[in-house]
């Protein structure tokens, strides 16, 4: 299969790159940003226009704000057939858009959502297929090392809003707070190892991309619910902080834990420990 990848020199386009190749497929890649040695294998192409000629797929792999543009301006250069892989964060502002600009194409638009990042080491890493049975199908013969997840297109934004935007506003609130309170020198100094994991994680959610970030917030129609929650519960733990209602805490902390079986919590605080050195 002959498969373009544009935005090669993107982080995700060179990991699907070498997926593709791994796999035996001849790829194509184009990019309008410099970037490093092309991986041995890749035919790199001189525009996005040039790389999908006779590709049986493409995956749009450029920033979020350009696919729509990036799509309009291949959509001409398409063989009939042909399978265009989307895979924008936020589906409810863009994939209309994508249909649109593939309606006069006798192509198939296959939408995803990676949930994974470019330094992912899983063999088998999850990604979302918006759609079908069929289009589940497409996806698995283009990714058949993934594990596949069907949503509707729906449902894909509110499951995001969770999955994703509400650990990175977590991550952000806990940071600006030890900020404002003891400072993060200081954290680090007396951080315990739940402590410790966290700020890693913190961290993790900081070296991303703050463009990419600020997409994924605020074009998330259900981000506002995701913090609207968050913040009654925390005004929740207040209450009984304030009250020093002991049993009330403990009644919620039992019924929390309760989510989880005793072993997957004891194998929890075993990897924090052990990540602690």
């Amino acid at each position: 299969m002959k498969v373009a990848v544009l935005g090669c020199s993107g982080a995700m386009g060179a990991y699907f790159i070498r997926r593709f190749l791994a796999d035996g497929h001849e790829v194509a890649g184009s990019d309008i940003r410099p970037g490093s040695t092309p991986p041995a294998g890749l035919s790199f192409m001189s525009s996005n226009r040039e790389a999908v000629r006779g590709a049986d797929a493409v995956l749009l792999a450029v920033p979020i704000r350009d696919t729509v543009n990036v799509a309009r301006e291949v959509s001409a250069c398409l063989k009939e057939g042909c399978v265009v892989v989307e895979m924008t964060s936020v589906k409810a502002s863009l994939l209309g858009e994508l249909k649109g600009a593939f309606a006069r194409r006798r192509v198939a638009l296959l939408s995803i959502h990676p949930l994974f990042g470019p330094l992912s080491k899983a063999p088998n890493p999850k990604i979302f297929v918006i759609g079908t049975p069929r289009d589940v199908s497409i996806a698995r013969s283009l990714f058949p090392w993934a594990k596949l997840l069907r949503l509707q297109e729906e449902e894909h934004d509110q499951v995001v809003a969770y999955a994703l935007s509400m650990v990175h506003l977590l991550n952000l609130a806990f940071v600006s707070t030890l900020k404002k309170g003891i400072g993060v020198d200081e954290f680090v100094r007396v951080a315990t190892p739940m402590g410790s994991a966290q700020l890693n994680l913190a961290k993790a959610v900081l070296s991303q991309d703050p463009s990419l970030y600020s997409y994924i917030q605020l074009e998330n129609p259900y981000a506002g619910e995701v913090i609207s929650t968050m913040v009654e519960e925390l005004q929740e733990l207040n209450k009984l902080i304030a009250s020093k209602d002991s049993q009330g805490f403990e009644k919620r902390f039992v019924s929390l834990s309760a989510e989880f079986s005793r072993t997957e919590l004891a194998r929890a605080l075993e990897r924090v420990y052990s990540a602690s050195g």
